[in-house]
């Protein structure tokens, strides 16, 4: 369902809006609900990792594979690393 809502903002910035939506052929509240969305998947994601430690932060998304098995690996590694 559509609402309608309406914004103050700086006559520069409006100006500079619709020439962006319109080189990109969107409309103003098309723009504006693509921002919002974005915006809200976005902070979706942070108040995932809020609960995850400083490293693990650092690391998180850092392995692509969601097939990876941490355990298999380590066990491989440390197979090698003493020959067995």
């Amino acid at each position: 369902m559509d609402t309608k809502l309406t914004l103050r903002l700086d006559k520069e910035v409006i100006e500079r809006i619709k020439i962006y939506a319109s080189k990109r052929q969107k409309s103003l509240s098309a723009l504006t609900e693509e921002l919002y969305k974005s915006f809200l998947m976005k902070s979706s994601d942070d108040s995932e990792s809020e609960n995850l430690s400083p490293i693990a932060k650092k690391y998180k998304g850092i392995i692509g594979n969601p097939d990876f098995d941490a355990d298999a690996a380590k066990f491989t590694y440390l197979k090698d690393k003493h020959l067995l």
